[in-house]
């Protein structure tokens, strides 16, 4: 779910940090603070961390049971109010004392003090939310954008670790399946063909293409690459390698198709991980690529809407329109030949809405189904997602 920008209470909660915070701070927030925010410390970071010091905290009102007592006794005592609102109480490090001091004369302040004592009766939370959801560092959601490309390997590599790619909801395995189609229709049987997975995680193309004469899958992340291999140890056709896929260690014209997978939005330089794709590419190869779509009918309402464009996912640095898709393409010989609109979510991220319907999208059968279909319909210019398949001619 995105932020709810449109909420003036929690605007304003976020806008007194954002101006007010150092570069760096430690902010404890509820986890939809990711939006707004390059790093924030999860309220289950006090159960799993307690002698983490957070420097500052936006604390809910209504979710206090999230945190445990010692972290509230802590905060209230070293921190100074910086905002009391009807929602939200906002603690910092430095505050006039008449401002501070009107600020706890407040009747929202009060409010927030009042619910202490009844808070502090209750035992605290368990720390079940750990694994929940799957994070490189747990109790932390940090933008991967922030991230310098060391940073990136060695969160990528704990988020393996912490157990990958999690797909809980219906719309999640449905998704995936649509790709696992679209991949058999796109590539084929490739019988006695050579294939490059670029981002491949721990592998998932072995039933997809029983034909193929060898996979080579490629990664930044060491730790997927050893669940893959494992993974695929009785099948000697795969192979993982650990690349910078902008920079490909590969000759040219060495596979007849390339697979880029979930993961343009993922790497640092798309373009020249392009350039490196045709580079690699046979002449008369394709490429399979997957895009979020910026340009999407979600994200259309969300600007109409005056909440600006988003990114999708924390992990994501960018997200593409097809327009663009088809000029990155095209600048490195690479000639469109098929795309496909994947799942259509007019409300998607789009603040006050998505919040209301999520569950329906997210699990209700007919509604997956008719998102799913309206996709395909949409095609590429207005779907969630699309699928493209690329040529190299020469």
């Amino acid at each position: 779910m995105s932020f709810p920008s449109q909420d003036p209470f929690w605007s304003e909660a976020a806008r007194v940090v954002r101006d007010r915070a150092t570069p760096g701070a430690g902010i404890l927030a509820p986890d939809i603070f990711w939006w707004v925010f390059p790093r924030i410390h999860r309220y289950v970071r006090t159960v799993i961390a307690p002698e983490d010091r957070h420097d500052w905290a936006i604390l809910h009102k209504g979710m206090l049971d999230a945190l445990t007592r010692d972290a509230l006794r802590d905060i209230t005592a070293r921190l100074q109010p910086m905002l009391a609102n009807a929602v939200f109480v906002v603690f910092g490090p430095e505050a006039k004392a008449e401002e501070a001091e009107a600020i706890r004369a407040s009747e929202h302040f009060q409010a927030f003090e009042n619910a202490l004592p009844g808070r502090m009766e209750r035992p605290d939370p368990a720390p079940e939310a750990e694994t929940d959801p799957v994070l490189p560092e747990p109790g932390i959601i940090a933008q991967f954008p922030a991230m310098t490309a060391a940073e990136l390997r060695h969160a990528m590599n704990q988020f393996w670790r912490n157990g990958g790619y999690v797909y809980e909801t219906l719309r999640d395995r449905t998704y995936y399946e649509e790709l696992d189609r679209l991949i058999a229709e796109y590539l084929g049987a490739c019988d006695g063909l050579d294939l490059l997975d670029l981002c491949c995680g721990t592998g998932r193309l072995a039933r997809l293409v029983p034909g193929a004469h060898a996979v080579l899958g490629v990664d930044i992340s060491t730790v997927a690459l050893e669940m893959g291999r494992a993974r695929h140890a009785h099948d000697a056709r795969f192979r993982f390698a650990a690349m910078d896929t902008a920079a490909l260690a590969l000759p040219d014209a060495a596979f007849d198709r390339v697979l880029f997978i979930d993961a343009i939005e993922h790497v640092s330089d798309p373009a020249r991980t392009l350039a490196e794709t045709s580079r690699v590419l046979r002449p008369g190869g394709t490429a399979m690529i997957t895009v979020t779509n910026r340009d999407g009918l979600n994200q259309r309402i969300s600007r109409k809407l005056g909440s600006g464009e988003f990114v999708t996912n924390y992990q994501h640095l960018h997200e593409f329109t097809w327009a663009e898709t088809q000029s990155m393409l095209a600048a490195v010989g690479l000639r469109a030949e098929r795309a496909d609109g994947i799942f259509l979510y007019p409300y998607w991220g789009v603040p006050g809405v998505d919040d209301t319907v999520r569950h329906l999208t997210d699990d209700d059968p007919e509604i997956v189904a008719a998102t799913l279909d309206l996709g395909r319909r949409a095609g590429p210019e207005y779907a969630y997602a699309f699928a493209v398949l690329a040529r190299k001619d020469r």
